[in-house]
């Protein structure tokens, strides 16, 4: 159709509705009904202005990053051993650490080492946009060489009691140089006081651990005991429970860790690439009747979104053998439109979590069931909300929860194609009140609770044993 022939037809379209039923009508586009997709199209292409408009502001975005170095000398050093190579360092995941005047609030940012140029895995967002190696930059610098330091970081997690969690990979690119790790530092002090080095019966050649969430069954705002930590393996298709109080850590494998082959293949603003990614997004309930919780996750390459309850991950007998129940995990029979990345949840059971396209954020409310006609947009924008593969609540000082995001060109990073004239990498926030201000998320059915699916699908049984594959009868 001509240009302005599609300027005509959006122009009458648009006319007959006014601008809060088009707000209504953008929060339900994309989901079967032919007036959705023509508005959508039509916001997109004939007002841009609305089409802009996102929902979320822009804290933080950079072409390229730059880090802080010790002394100019050093910054030398590391160019010339090709620890630090312009343009290299991919952030992909944010956290927030609020803290009450005269302390300035933290943005903390993770840099995986892909390959080398990276000098710094793990830091915070200085006020000039630098990224200062956390707790200090003798932690980074070792490129693999000491396996006391930090040696490729994908995600990290604060939990409740101020203790800010960080899952080091051990791997640089495809070389496992360490042990993979999860450390603890005190946010207080920014000193370490907990590194948990996982047994090498807990992980396999191909793992790759990528996304921490922390579970404290402890009562009361100040109990922070029986604290277990769950890790999403990427690569090798598994997921690792730590238990903290005890030191101690056991691998779970199951079919829905593992990606989905018709969804290998992403295409963002025009540009593809396959990725055969498993377990990657995970988020927590707010604590059930029982004490527990359920642990929702998905693969990358998929659209499925599947659930457990977590008093079957802190089952300690995964340790003797570490095959899971085929039963004790459920998957939603519904579907996503298409792939998402980072998930997050909050207090209130309300999740948020990405869709590849169109590029935005979403959110559901687990009191409802898992379907396309419950999800509702947050925010949408093909040019600023690609690929969030961050995603965290965070709770003010004023106890008020913010919603925060990582969004980035990533499929320029997987093809080859980044510009560092243009902006490739972007913090976003808002507080969740006004994010889901008349949001139909915000709104819980009178007789259904937190969780209300997740429920139903979700069986509460003792676990069994079980082998997978023909070699399980040999």
């Amino acid at each position: 159709m001509p240009p302005r022939e599609q300027s005509r037809m959006c122009g009458q379209l648009l006319r007959q509705y006014d601008p809060h039923l088009l707000d209504i009508y953008k929060a339900e586009m994309g989901y079967g009904i032919e007036r959705f997709f023509l508005l959508s199209y039509c916001l997109a292409c004939c007002w841009p202005g609305l089409g802009a408009k996102t929902g979320l502001r822009i804290v933080r975005q950079w072409p390229e990053l730059d880090f802080v170095f010790p002394s100019e000398a050093v910054r030398q050093i590391a160019t010339e051993r090709q620890y630090y190579v312009p343009g290299n360092s991919v952030p992909i995941d944010v956290d927030v650490h609020h803290r009450r005047e005269p302390e300035k609030s933290r943005i903390f940012i993770t840099i995986p080492r892909f390959d080398v140029g990276r000098p710094v895995t793990f830091g915070t967002v200085e006020s000039d946009g630098r990224i200062r190696g956390y707790p200090d930059y003798s932690w980074h610098d070792n490129q693999g060489l000491n396996c006391d330091g930090m040696s490729s970081v994908f995600r990290t997690a604060i939990d409740k009691c101020q203790r800010l969690w960080v899952m080091d990979t051990g791997k640089i690119g495809e070389s496992q140089v360490c042990p993979p790790q999860l450390l603890a530092f005190d946010l207080h002090t920014d000193q370490l006081i907990y590194r948990h080095r996982v047994n090498a019966s807990n992980y396999i050649a191909t793992s790759l651990f990528i996304t921490p969430v922390v579970d404290i069954g402890g009562r009361g705002a100040n109990d922070c005991s029986e604290t277990f930590v769950y890790v999403a393996d990427v690569s090798g298709f598994g997921l690792l429970v730590v238990d903290v109080d005890r030191d101690r850590s056991w691998r779970i494998t199951h079919r829905h860790f593992f990606p989905y082959p018709s969804h290998g293949s992403f295409s963002i603003d025009g540009e593809s690439f396959d990725l055969m990614d498993g377990l990657f997004g995970l988020a927590l309930s707010p604590r059930l009747s029982d004490g527990f919780r359920f642990m929702y996750f998905h693969a990358l390459a998929s659209v499925k979104e599947n659930v457990v309850r977590t008093n079957i991950l802190q089952n300690d007998s995964f340790i003797l053998d570490s095959n899971a129940d085929p039963d004790s995990m459920s998957v939603f029979p519904e579907e996503r439109p298409n792939q998402s990345a980072a998930e997050a949840m909050n207090k209130d059971g309300i999740m948020f979590f990405g869709l590849m396209e169109p590029p935005g954020v979403w959110c559901w409310n687990s009191a409802t069931d898992f379907s396309t006609r419950n999800f509702h947009q947050i925010a949408i924008n093909k040019e600023t909300l690609q690929f969030a593969s961050g995603m965290k609540i965070v709770n003010n000082v004023m106890g008020e929860e913010e919603l925060w995001i990582l969004t980035s060109s990533f499929q320029r990073v997987m093809t080859g194609t980044l510009n560092s004239n243009r902006i490739n990498y972007r913090v976003h926030a808002e507080k969740v009140p006004t994010l889901l201000q008349n949001s139909p998320c915000a709104m819980s059915p009178k007789d259904q609770r937190i969780g209300h699916h997740a429920n139903l699908i979700t069986p509460d049984r003792p676990r069994h044993t079980y082998k997978y594959g023909a070699v399980a009868f040999l």
